[in-house]
Parts: C-alpha cells; sequence; structure tokens
C-alpha cells in the first residue's frame, strides 16, 4: 500500500495508464470499435470504450487507501462520486459503467451480478435479494436519488466491477501486446 501524499496520486495515476492500455489493446485486437479518453470538460469517467453498440465508461481507482474494499458508502463520500456519475450515464440504455479498482467494491458487483442473472425485478426481487443485500439495494436506490426499485434494478444489469491486481494488469498488457505486435 502506497504512503499517503504524492506518490498514491503518481501510483493511481500509473494503475489507470495501465487499465487504458488494456482497454486500447481491445481497440487494436477488433475486440472493441474505439476509445476516446476523458471528454473536454469531464472528469467524471477516465475513457469511454465503444464495443458491441453499446457505450462503457470507465472509472478506475487503484485502491481505498487504508481500507480493503470499496463499500457503496466509499463509492459515493465527500472525494468520490462514482455511484450518482454512474447514475446520470445508467439513464440511457445503451451506457454500460464499469468500475475498476485493485480492491474489490463487492457490494456493488454482487447486486450487479445477481440483477444481471435474474429474469425479471420480481425474480431479482424474490429470489436474488437476501436481509443483507436488500440493505445494499436500498443503500444504492438512495445513492442514485430514491431511485424507483425497477429502474435501480435495469441500471444495475449495466453496471461491472472489475477487480485486477497491479502486477497480474502489468503482465496482462505485457502478454497480449506481444501476440498482437511484432
Amino acid at each position: 500500500m502506497p504512503l499517503p501524499g504524492g506518490e498514491t496520486d503518481k501510483i493511481g495515476n500509473r494503475y489507470e495508464g495501465r487499465w487504458t492500455v488494456h482497454c486500447i489493446i481491445d481497440v487494436m485486437d477488433e475486440k472493441a470499435t474505439s476509445i476516446r479518453l476523458e471528454k473536454p470538460g469531464e472528469d467524471a469517467f477516465e475513457f469511454f470504450v465503444s464495443k458491441n453498440n453499446k457505450l462503457e465508461c470507465h472509472q478506475v481507482k487503484r485502491q481505498r487507501s487504508g481500507r480493503g474494499r470499496w463499500t457503496l458508502s466509499a463509492l459515493e463520500d465527500s472525494q468520490v462520486q462514482v455511484l450518482s456519475d454512474f447514475w446520470k450515464s445508467l439513464s440511457n440504455p445503451e451506457v454500460i459503467c464499469v468500475f475498476v479498482s485493485t480492491q474489490d467494491a463487492d457490494e456493488l458487483g454482487e447486486l450487479a451480478q445477481r440483477a444481471r442473472g435474474a429474469a425479471s425485478w420480481t425474480e431479482f426481487e424474490r429470489d436474488f435479494l437476501n436481509k443483507t443485500l436488500s440493505g445494499n439495494f436500498n443503500t444504492l436506490r438512495k445513492k442514485w436519488g430514491n431511485c424507483s426499485e425497477i429502474a435501480a434494478f435495469e441500471a444495475l444489469k449495466r453496471v461491472k466491477v472489475v477487480t485486477f491486481g497491479e502486477d497480474v494488469l502489468v503482465e496482462t498488457v505485457e502478454n497480449r501486446i506481444a501476440a498482437l505486435v511484432e
């Protein structure tokens, strides 16, 4: 874990750059159509990837200093507004929001995975939400402006959480690029 201060920012930027290269390789390998780095005047997302007629909005945070994971509260606090940025973008049904970190965002990831696994809102509520997940789901809805249950469910189906260690990311980028470039 990096020390607080400037070093943390530099290491975070390095991780973000490596994830960006990982996604640029998707374009080179024709798994994605294009990538666009931060739009002028926009700082909610690091970059945007066009893939399968959808727009993926990527938010990359190496880690939460002093903590082991990203809770829903940590994803939306005075310094980080990941959830509210996701919510604004998810109003477009052609958008997928991707959160990437070395540390898991297990509460958000579990809700999103279960939403994608459910055939309907009714099934999600009945079969996929237990007491803990119901509490997390209601917390998320509050952070998403007290949206309806169905709106949150539909949006969650287009949220992805990627937990990727930095050493493995470096190795993956090196291997993928070696296969594409002589």
